[in-house]
């Protein structure tokens, strides 16, 4: 990444600042803070001290599910899905502005880290994106923030695991009761690639989490195949 690199070669930092000045990605205004944030938009953003429960409206048990396995898991959000929150994450997802990616990672260790260990999670599984859109945008935003969580959590990322197979509208484009039937059925399960790191306990990465219907159509497709998933991560959680 950029920062690994300037942090190596710091003589060319100021060549960087200059032709390209350090913005801050929520408001837009210089700012020479780590993770591209200023202090006045953390200061402003709405950090959620506790995880979320995420329930499935849609849980089915299958013929595998013989545990009770519930229906709900925690979500571990950084913030609410508000400004600048809001404005940081799409500057991370469509305008290619990764770098706070890495500070809100932080964020969310220092906030939950302990309790995302206590779920014993073997690895970190992104939500895919459908090739297509991947291809255009150039990264999956949600592979970059699970590689920066992993970093601090010191857990693997998976991210040949889950595939999308179907390219659906985007879940945010969509009222809530649409989001359920145009998610249905657009990932599978790669087997292969776990030959040589086989786990079970998952928990999924994503930037935003609104319903959470994405990531419980994910889980769904993962039970499927014997695996669970313990919980959530996302940059934001958005009502």
């Amino acid at each position: 990444m950029l920062t690994e690199f300037l942090n190596r070669w710091p003589a060319l930092r100021g060549l960087v600042d200059f032709v390209y000045p350090p913005l801050c990605s929520g408001c837009g205004a210089y700012t020479e803070a780590v993770g591209a944030i200023c202090d006045c938009c953390v200061a402003q953003i709405d950090w959620l001290e506790s995880p979320i429960p995420l329930t499935d409206i849609d849980f089915r048990p299958t013929a595998s599910d013989n545990t009770g396995t519930p229906d709900s898991f925690p979500l571990f959000a950084a913030g609410a899905y508000a400004n600048p929150l809001n404005q940081i994450v799409i500057n991370f997802k469509f305008k290619g502005v990764t770098v706070p990616a890495e500070s809100i990672a932080a964020r969310v260790v220092d906030m939950f880290g302990e309790k995302i260990h206590k779920l014993a999670p073997a690895v970190l599984v992104p939500i895919p994106l459908h090739p297509s859109r991947e291809y255009v945008r150039g990264y999956n935003q949600a592979t970059i923030f699970a590689t920066e969580l992993a970093r601090r959590l010191e857990l693997s990322v998976n991210e040949s695991l889950l595939y999308r197979i179907k390219k659906r509208r985007p879940q945010a484009k969509l009222k809530k009761h649409r989001r359920l039937s145009n998610i249905k059925s657009v990932f599978e399960v790669d087997l292969s690639s776990e030959a040589d790191q086989p786990v079970d306990r998952v928990i999924l990465v994503d930037d935003v989490v609104t319903s959470g219907q994405t990531m419980f159509e994910a889980r769904r497709c993962l039970m499927r195949v014997g695996y669970q998933v313990v919980g959530g991560i996302s940059m934001a959680h958005a009502v």
